[in-house]
């Protein structure tokens, strides 16, 4: 017979032999204070450059081909003809076009929903083999890549992107395919409340039309009532009954927030050998107020990341990524409104944390610049601009010494009018929704004045 020591020797060593080991690559850039920095000559850097997001099937651009993406064409006499034109690709070209223009960095879509559309232990294997066409490359030439966990108006489900069916199907199973409704405390908000919306009168109340593909992951672009209100990136559907029942459970302790750490600590092993892949921004413009929830969501997604990837850099941010806090505000709580103090203490001592916040126009650019310094000083953490869409924006940036990537390189989708109402997804690719439009390989500021 075994002694306890054998047996727990040979389980041990059982374990050590079953389990993956993954050894991490540094990466190219890393966090030092509030600051970026080089990893190979610890210089601090600015870090400049586009979005690259593909909101639907397939979810990643291809690598294929030598040349640079052209402008799109996107406008009302092609969207009248339904044959305007955009990209599918991300190559050698366009890096070279990025570097060309002194962009060092691009915010590369991953895309829970594309990512992992099975409530399983891995990720979609061509998305993985996507993923990690686009990272040799960029691993290749130098370009640094966060990789950005994009949604917006949080899920399918209720007519947005980004978070996958399986886990709006666990999370508000009573709402899916039903008509959207807005729940308190949002419906006392006029401009929250969903049957307001334009478009929303198409179907109503009407519960054969919502029901119309009902639990497919491509919901949001086939089912008529969403097809009218999706286009734009209204809020109204980010506060609708099954987006607030999605956040609450990815963000509340329990199943849920474990299947997003789930993600995220599969795709830091995905990442493992690629060191452009120097950040994850872990969820774009999330769509709650629990703020508490949301932070400590955070904590567990970082460390998970850090367990595989110690020095990869982690994103943290409030509602919506909006730079609305007052620096006031952060001054006098030190940043720790609301959270729990082992959080907040938790983000003080991290050496791999970032603030990413976005700029749409309010408040002033001056007034967001302020906040978010002010968020930096508070916890010593650097702070990022990952979407923007003005120069203005670009330039209070610039002047602050802030990083920063604009919205977008290039639409990468051709679903709906604009490209002839093409089959989704047999004959599509992306998805022309939420904000889509307004594509461009050449965005320059330098024109501009300064507009503070």
């Amino acid at each position: 017979m075994f002694s306890t020591v054998q047996c727990s020797f040979l389980f041990s060593l059982f374990l050590s032999l079953s389990s993956p080991i993954l050894s991490s690559m540094p990466r190219n850039a890393r966090i030092s204070g509030k600051q970026f920095i080089e990893t190979s000559t610890n210089a601090t850097i600015v870090l400049r450059g586009p979005n690259i997001v593909v909101k639907g099937p397939p979810y990643l651009p291809s690598v294929d081909g030598e040349d640079a993406c052209p402008q799109d064409v996107v406008d009302a006499n092609c969207t009248a003809n339904g044959n305007c034109t955009t990209c599918t690709t991300f190559t050698e070209g366009d890096v070279k076009h990025l570097k060309s223009r002194g962009w060092n960095v691009i915010r590369l879509g991953v895309v829970w929903a594309g990512a992992q559309p099975e409530d399983s232990d891995s990720l979609d294997p061509d998305f993985v083999k996507r993923l990690d066409a686009i990272l040799s490359l960029c691993d290749r030439e130098g370009i640094h890549v966060v990789l950005d966990n994009h949604g917006d108006m949080v899920g399918s489900a209720g007519c947005g992107n980004g978070v996958p069916m399986w886990f709006q199907q666990k999370a508000g199973p009573q709402y899916i395919g039903k008509p959207l409704e807005t729940g308190f405390p949002y419906d006392i908000v006029p401009d929250l409340q969903i049957k307001k919306l334009q478009g929303y009168s198409y179907c109503g109340d009407n519960t054969t039309m919502w029901e119309l593909h009902a639990g497919d992951p491509n919901y949001n672009l086939l089912n008529p009532c969403c097809q009218q209100m999706n286009s734009d990136n209204p809020g109204q559907l980010g506060y609708t009954k099954i987006s607030q029942a999605t956040m609450d459970y990815l963000v509340e302790e329990g199943p849920g927030r474990d299947a997003f750490v789930r993600y995220w600590r599969l795709m830091a092993e995905a990442v493992v050998n690629h060191p452009s892949a120097f950040a994850a921004e872990l969820m774009n413009e999330p769509m709650s107020i629990r703020r508490r929830d949301m932070f400590d969501t955070w904590r567990a997604c970082a460390e998970a990341i850090n367990a595989v990837i110690p020095d990869m850099s982690v994103s943290i941010t409030d509602t919506g990524e909006g730079a609305v806090i007052p620096a006031w505000v952060t001054k006098f709580f030190h940043g720790g409104e609301v959270l729990d103090k082992s959080t907040e203490e938790w983000i003080i001592k991290s050496t791999t944390l970032f603030y990413s916040w976005h700029w749409y126009g309010a408040p002033t650019t001056a007034k967001a610049v302020a906040n978010v310094q002010a968020v930096a000083n508070a916890w010593n953490v650097p702070t990022f601009l990952t979407e923007f869409g003005s120069c203005d924006a670009w330039i209070a940036a610039e002047n602050a010494n802030i990083s920063y990537m604009y919205w977008h390189y290039s639409c990468y989708c051709n679903t709906g009018p604009s490209f002839g109402n093409r089959s989704v997804p047999q004959n599509t690719f992306g998805a022309c929704l939420l904000g889509w439009a307004g594509g461009d390989v050449n965005k320059t500021c330098n024109s501009f004045e300064r507009q503070l």
